[in-house]
């Protein structure tokens, strides 16, 4: 019973931390556009628009460690599918989980709206920054820009393929 309760007390604890984590992506984010949106009191300088490029990296980072932390929700709650005798409900409620989740996505919703506010803030904000270079600027934004999209999305992509492997116990076998 002592594993179970520690395993189960591991899972609450990474789920504090995911709160934690997406409060920290609004935070910086919002410090990122205010700055760079030159919501100060020094109104004599142009604003540093070019701030605003640097959210879908904080976007990115903030993703890749929440991924890490479902990934290994996900691999504690198939431990206790499948070696969880010590409490047999327990066992049955992640199995019940485990099916739910393949065949409905409902313990999914979360994990599509941190991509999903990831894109959206990432798309949005840096907009301003792009549009306000001009010339070859431009085309350096529009690149910096671009590769932070993609790495939002390559990450996403990532996180599903090894969170996939970590419920079936692909990674184990290899």
């Amino acid at each position: 019973m002592e594993t179970t309760h520690l395993l189960k007390q591991e899972i609450n604890q990474t789920l504090d931390s995911l709160h934690d984590f997406a409060k920290w992506k609004l935070i910086v984010t919002s410090a990122l556009a205010g700055a760079a949106l030159g919501l100060n009191k020094d109104t004599s300088r142009v604003p540093p628009y070019w701030l605003l490029l640097f959210i879908p990296y904080v976007c990115a980072y903030v993703d890749l460690n929440c991924y890490q932390y479902l990934i290994r929700i996900t691999a504690i709650a198939r431990w206790l599918r499948e070696h969880g005798e010590e409490d047999k409900h327990l066992k049955s409620y992640e199995r019940l989980c485990e099916q739910l989740r393949v065949k409905y996505g409902i313990f999914n919703l979360g994990q599509y709206a941190g991509v999903g506010a990831s894109l959206t803030i990432s798309i949005l904000a840096p907009a301003i920054a792009v549009h306000q270079f001009a010339g070859e600027k431009r085309y350096v934004g529009v690149s910096f820009w671009a590769f932070g999209i993609a790495l939002i999305i390559a990450l996403w992509l990532y996180f599903r393929s090894k969170n996939k492997d970590a419920s079936t116990g692909e990674i184990a076998a290899r």
